[in-house]
């Protein structure tokens, strides 16, 4: 029997003092950007992901904030 393993991202804000907190999609993660005040970063990395283990598969990469969307009518 063999396990699935299966690749995916991480994404991750840290805030000022360090402390990390980890998100499911970059959508998520901006989302919640605003609420841990200044000084944060958003980073993600590659991972592979098993039945009960995750394990990095890169380091953290810094991440900038998409740009606003803009209308055709600004």
């Amino acid at each position: 029997m063999a396990l699935a393993v299966h690749r995916d991202r991480e994404w991750v804000i840290r805030n000022a003092t360090g402390r990390k907190f980890v998100y499911e999609s970059a959508e998520q993660a901006f989302e919640e950007l605003h609420e841990y005040g200044e000084g944060v970063t958003v980073g993600t990395r590659e991972v592979y992901r098993g039945m009960f283990r995750t394990k990095p598969g890169t380091d953290w990469q810094p991440v900038s904030p998409p740009d606003p969307v803009r209308h055709s009518d600004d």
